[in-house]
């Protein structure tokens, strides 16, 4: 098991010694596992897979590198992408999304564009950058999902192989793999999510801790303007997290967080003129010639909202259709958080409350015609599906049913199926998906109607 308040893994029970030699071991192997993981990745990532989604952030990445300017209207790709995902401040047009990962992209492009290939060059010139970019953020960011997660799943009383096995299955058979071909926020927020929970989780009582948790505070701050939802769960309930385990401030966590908050507030400032997301200003959405102005695009509910809960989570494109043994998880985490004496409780509790805010923030605070556009999956639950997949390694760990096993096996090759499919085209949906194994697994959703009209 995990140890409890960040203890390191016994070096005598595991059958190892001594535990720095142990941890040197352990360490080396999530990064082998993660680098082998990014090289399969980043071949699979050749052909570009795009949607609105990828073109507005691109278009932004091309304005601040070429002009100087998060404004689009002057982007030579904006007309050829035909993205709707823009919005209108004084005039000009920009992206929806939140501006930081374009930022951070536009670090990555400039030397790119310095040398002379360009996003608006020929199409060899694009097809370079945009691998570059996956390669770097959605691809990179996979890879260091499952280097954090491997580090969790060794805390268990698991051995080296089944521990790799299992942070595999999670690599292999979730919504991290079909993103990971992609640019997307994501996968991004994925890592960054994983990588916080695990520098706080497996803290050790002694040592230079206020490092791990500057660390920890940069992570989940980061996490928080790329993903909002997640990322701003994660930030604060980790926070509430170490406050409880001293009972004071957490001031290394909180000085990490800074930066990237003061960085998401001088880019956001540019656009909106304050610190609130485009999300903020409905208004913005609503230029002459905006998809979102006209009666197609009309943010409206189409169902209830427990209906939309229902489709969200095991609906033909739902969170629990797409990756089911992430089921198993959830109910590891509830019977782990239920009993006190339990050295996971409080883990299993902050990923419990974090995965219950970013469902509710989806199902109950947005208003929207459906969840997940044209893409592949419930790809907004993605940054918390890793810690809640190691509860799912938590139980098979802990059991000894073979029944237990071999229903972890079924659901784990059905997470399979789908991610694979996923990857061919992550921007199309299960729903308009020809592919016959695809069908036929769509043959046991759960709820089975979709309320997508577009």
């Amino acid at each position: 098991m995990i140890p409890g308040k960040g203890a390191a893994p016994s070096s005598e029970a595991a059958g190892h010694a001594p535990a720095h030699d142990r941890t040197v071991t352990v360490s080396s192997r999530a990064w082998r596992m993660g680098a082998l993981y990014w090289g399969v990745v980043v071949l699979l990532a050749v052909s570009p897979r795009h949607s609105g989604n990828v073109w507005s952030r691109y278009l932004t990445i091309e304005s601040v590198v070429e002009r100087g300017t998060l404004a689009v209207d002057r982007s030579p790709l904006l007309a050829p992408s035909g993205t709707p995902d823009l919005v209108m401040f004084d005039g000009h047009l920009y992206s929806d999304k939140p501006p930081t990962l374009s930022a951070l992209g536009a670090l990555v492009y400039a030397p790119l564009s310095w040398a002379g290939v360009k996003l608006a060059g020929p199409p060899w010139q694009f097809l370079a950058v945009n691998w570059v970019l996956v390669a770097t953020f959605a691809a990179g960011s996979a890879a260091l999902t499952l280097v954090a997660l491997r580090r969790l799943v060794e805390g268990l009383s698991l051995g080296d192989g089944e521990a790799g096995l299992l942070t595999l299955c999670f690599g292999y058979g979730s919504l991290l793999l079909p993103y990971a071909v992609t640019f997307n926020n994501h996968s991004v927020a994925a890592a960054l999510v994983t990588g916080a929970f695990a520098l706080v989780q497996l803290e050790p009582e002694r040592g230079r801790w206020y490092r791990r948790r500057a660390g920890a505070g940069g992570l989940a701050g980061l996490a928080a303007v790329i993903d909002l939802p997640a990322g701003g769960a994660i930030l604060v309930v980790l926070g509430a997290w170490l406050w409880l385990r001293g009972r004071c401030i957490p001031w290394a966590y909180v000085a990490g967080a800074v930066p990237p908050l003061v960085l998401h507030i001088g880019l956001q400032w540019m656009v909106t003129g304050s610190p609130l997301p485009a999300e903020a200003y409905p208004e913005a959405f609503l230029y002459p010639g905006s998809y979102w102005a006209t009666p197609e695009g009309a943010i409206r509910d189409t169902v209830s909202r427990w209906r939309f809960a229902l489709e969200f989570l095991v609906g033909p494109q739902g969170w629990l259709t797409v990756t089911p043994v992430l089921g198993l998880g959830l109910l590891a985490l509830i019977a782990v958080a239920r009993r006190r004496d339990d050295p996971l409780r409080p883990a299993a509790i902050v990923v419990g409350v974090v995965t219950t805010a970013v469902i509710a923030y989806y199902v109950l605070l947005t208003r929207r015609t459906d969840f997940a556009g044209r893409s592949f999956g419930t790809r907004h639950l993605l940054a918390v599906s890793p810690v809640v997949y190691l509860f799912a390694a938590v139980l098979l760990a802990r059991s000894r049913s073979r029944a237990t096993r071999l229903l972890f096996a079924v659901l784990a090759a059905v997470g399979i199926a789908y991610a694979v499919f996923g990857t061919y085209d992550p921007w199309t949906r299960i729903e308009s998906r020809s592919d016959m194994a695809l069908r036929a697994l769509q043959r046991f959703v759960v709820y089975p109607w979709s309320s997508y009209s577009r």
